[in-house]
């Protein structure tokens, strides 16, 4: 199976923290999430993925030197939007049965194989995959009826019957023969292509992620930081061989490797450290994310990111 990683775009909600890298290439316990992803779906057999890139697109790159298989990059010049990006990477996803495309910004523990299981079971264009969720008020909700079909996509297009709803998780398997109904250009999916195809009376099928199963969105700084502390919640403590800790911890802590916290520095309950950083004395972090290669300043700091020489603070 083929897969694709969104990966393109400005980052704009994730700013300021996005000035200098891109926003998949932002860590989760100090793995960028787009390795992450990329590492996660081959381990589940995925046997080629490409990722598509746009702003900072050098550093996308560097997160994912070294992977096996190789990730392939889609430039874009200019954004293609999340239809246009899958055209434009055709070449690495055509002719081989059903392709993955699933979102960067995010964490997800997706069973490939239980939704390519779900896509053959019930032929359709696409097979989305949603989740009970009550987060769906806040994204949106996709409804489906008692075959497991698309009736609803929020409020675009409504054609009676729905059974049930779930939240969509950016994860979606696809027939090749889809390309062929996609404008070319700069497009969205959902209003270009899925919503004229259940205008025409085509499939779309959808599968529920069980509710066990991990899903955080990581778009803003605050996201970023929840999402890493529920990974440090999920993980428990860790503290690299090669970091040095001459300062106070306290509770749950992840320390990076070669990460410093000096002496009169507090750390935690419920901080990330990354790598090459430097808590310095008089700091005090709790529940708080400091990015590879930052410094905070000697204060206190309560959910907080810190990245290079700066502070985000949640308001």
């Amino acid at each position: 199976m083929r897969a694709m990683i969104l990966a393109a775009g400005l980052g704009t909600r994730m700013a300021p923290l996005t000035r200098h890298v891109a926003k998949p290439a932002l860590p989760l316990l100090d793995e960028p999430l787009v390795r992450r992803m990329a590492r996660q779906l081959a381990d589940q057999g995925v046997e080629r993925i490409v990722a598509n890139a746009h702003a900072r697109a050098d550093s996308l790159a560097r997160a994912l030197e070294g992977l096996d298989p190789p990730v392939e990059l889609s430039h874009e010049p200019e954004l293609l939007g999340s239809g246009g990006g899958i055209a434009a990477a055709r070449a690495h996803l055509d002719g081989h049965g059903p392709f993955l495309v699933i979102n960067a910004d995010m964490v997800i523990d997706l069973d490939v194989a239980a939704l390519l299981e779900a896509h053959r079971a019930r032929p359709a264009l696409a097979t989305l995959a949603l989740r009970d969720d009550p987060r769906q008020r806040q994204f949106g909700s996709i409804g489906y009826d008692e075959n497991a079909a698309v009736r609803r996509i929020t409020s675009l297009i409504d054609l009676g019957g729905e059974s049930g709803s779930g939240l969509f998780t950016g994860a979606h398997v696809i027939e090749p023969g889809l390309f062929d109904q996609m404008p070319g250009g700069a497009f969205e999916i959902m209003p270009s292509v899925y919503l004229p195809a259940l205008r025409d009376g085509a499939r779309l099928g959808t599968w529920l992620q069980p509710e066990r199963d991990a899903w955080w969105p990581v778009g803003s700084p605050g996201e970023l930081l929840e999402a890493n502390l529920l990974a440090l919640q999920r993980q428990g403590e860790h503290r690299a061989a090669d970091a040095r800790v001459e300062g106070e911890t306290r509770g749950r802590v992840w320390i990076g490797s070669g990460a410093r916290v000096e002496k009169g520095a507090l750390v935690g309950p419920e901080a990330v450290i990354g790598r090459d950083s430097v808590v310095p004395a008089g700091c005090r972090l709790e529940q708080s994310l400091v990015l590879p290669g930052a410094r905070p300043p000697a204060e206190s700091l309560r959910r907080a990111v810190s990245f290079a020489d700066e502070v985000w603070r949640d308001a």
